[in-house]
């Protein structure tokens, strides 16, 4: 169990009644938020392919309109990618990220709905606390004493009020 399971994930069935909509906007501003959280500039943490990959999917993110099949052509090209994370710098924050994004993408898509949203928030946090590096057991206290850990689960804690009106 993670500190995002223990702080967040018990929201999950309060989550799952908050309109799609509201939803949207939660994994968006999570993964618009969550980036901050590294405390380094992306160019520095990930490799050009993973920067691009980021920038480009939150540009599609923020225009999207609604479901075509253009837009699922243009994100099943855009996320083929999305995996191939393992000689990136950051691998393993990469990957969690990424992962986010192509969580996010099906969602909006309809394949995954609103659990699929739930999913990217945890993804966001995965990617935080395998940048923080805490070792390989890893308990909930080390990672509220960690700051970046904690300042995640805030951020996702304070957008969740924000946006969903669940506290």
């Amino acid at each position: 169990m993670t500190l995002w399971d223990a702080e967040i994930g018990r929201l999950q069935n309060s989550l799952l009644e908050c309109s799609f909509e509201d939803l949207q906007r939660l994994g968006l501003r999570v993964i618009e938020e969550t980036v901050t959280v590294y405390e380094r500039p992306l160019d520095e943490l990930f490799d050009d392919a993973t920067v691009a990959l980021i920038q480009e999917a939150l540009d599609a993110f923020r225009s999207f309109s609604g479901v075509s099949e253009e837009v699922a052509e243009r994100w099943d090209e855009l996320f083929a990618d999305a995996w191939d994370w393992q000689d990136s710098r950051s691998p393993f924050t990469a990957a969690s990220l990424c992962q986010g994004l192509a969580q996010y993408a099906d969602a909006l898509l309809g394949e995954d709905g609103s659990e699929g949203i739930i999913e990217v928030l945890s993804s966001c946090y995965e990617s935080v606390l395998s940048f923080a590096s805490l070792g390989r057991i890893v308990t909930i206290d080390m990672e509220r004493e960690d700051p970046r850990c904690r300042r995640a689960v805030d951020l996702q804690l304070a957008l969740i009020e924000q946006i969903c009106r669940i506290s």
